[in-house]
């Protein structure tokens, strides 16, 4: 099949940015994806990188200073940023649906879980315990009965990631954006989580996963995007990424993973630059080792290779 026709969300030279006082600053650049459908494909970076204004953008779910400048956001080939309002209504929470990091901001505390699964129930079923007992079961929670009567903070943080998956599932969506879901979690029950997602994905749902691990994008993805200031930097396989990484800051990330014993760990230099300092050429030029006099003139557009898409000039 050809994978055009299978990608069920392309995003085309998206730019957003916020009006911080008197000035507009852009947080992502120009940025093209596309997302095929069934696949789990990661967007990774340090913090501050854009990954979550992106996929707060394809939501619209963006702070009253943001601004989309520019782009297409096309899901199932309809360009959202030409739908209003009540038109969006329509697809958020239900077709492209929003695990955050927190699940306990998109609870409602006043009201038990039976009360928040029944709200995105159709009106016209009658049998909405059976469809709610249904979805929390096949995100495996036990005890469905006490579950469904409690209130939020009545359960764990890995629970309330259920509860907020199950809600997808009654709502039946088809993308599913997940901000970092398991950053509150321990490490047992962040793995129960994220293999879940496999098995939504292996059911046909496309998982977009944010994530700052790279241990994640090699264990449970498809596909991967690395994101440095806003900018794309490198599109690869999950395999690739690993075997074969392409661009400087992607070569950082992955040396500063614990694997062997006794291997020292890398330390990328600097820090990450605030959203208001104006960097020329690469942005990633003044902490990579690689850079040279072009780097800090010039802005490298991501260009395909052999086995990936990459913005650097060492790989022209």
């Amino acid at each position: 099949m050809d994978k055009e026709l299978n990608n069920i969300l392309e995003v085309k030279n998206l730019s957003v940015g916020f009006k911080i006082e008197d000035n507009f600053y852009f947080a992502i650049n120009n940025i093209n994806l596309s997302f095929e459908k069934g696949k789990i494909h990661a967007i990774a970076g340090e913090s501050g990188c854009g990954k979550s204004v992106f996929i707060n953008s394809i939501l619209k779910l963006l702070p009253k200073n943001s601004e989309i400048k520019s782009g297409e956001i096309l899901f199932n080939n309809e360009d959202l940023l030409k739908l209003s309002e009540k038109e969006y209504s329509k697809i958020r929470g239900k077709k492209i649906s929003l695990i955050p990091q927190d699940p306990f901001m998109s609870l409602n505390p006043l009201y038990t879980i039976e009360n928040q699964l029944f709200e995105i129930i159709d009106k016209k079923e009658k049998d909405k315990y059976s469809i709610a007992f249904k979805a929390l079961e096949e995100v495996k929670i036990k005890n469905i009965d006490s579950v469904l009567k409690s209130y939020p903070h009545e359960l764990s943080g890995g629970m309330k990631q259920r509860v907020i998956i199950a809600m997808s599932l009654i709502a039946q969506a088809e993308v599913i954006l997940a901000d970092e879901p398991t950053t509150a979690l321990d490490v047992s029950v962040s793995n129960s989580i994220l293999n879940l997602l496999v098995e939504l994905k292996n059911k046909g749902k496309t998982i977009i996963l944010i994530t700052h691990d790279l241990s994640i994008v090699a264990n449970y993805c498809d596909s991967a995007t690395i994101m440095y200031l806003g900018d794309v930097v490198e599109n690869n396989s999950a395999k690739n990424l690993f075997k074969n990484p392409k661009h400087p800051y992607t070569k950082a990330l992955l040396g500063a993973l614990p694997t062997k014993r006794g291997k020292k760990l890398e330390n990328i230099k600097g820090k990450i630059s605030p959203i208001n300092e104006l960097i020329s050429g690469c942005k990633f030029h003044p902490r990579c080792n690689c850079a040279f006099e072009k780097c800090k003139t010039e802005k490298p557009t991501l260009k395909q290779n052999k086995t990936s898409n990459v913005a650097c000039f060492l790989c022209d």
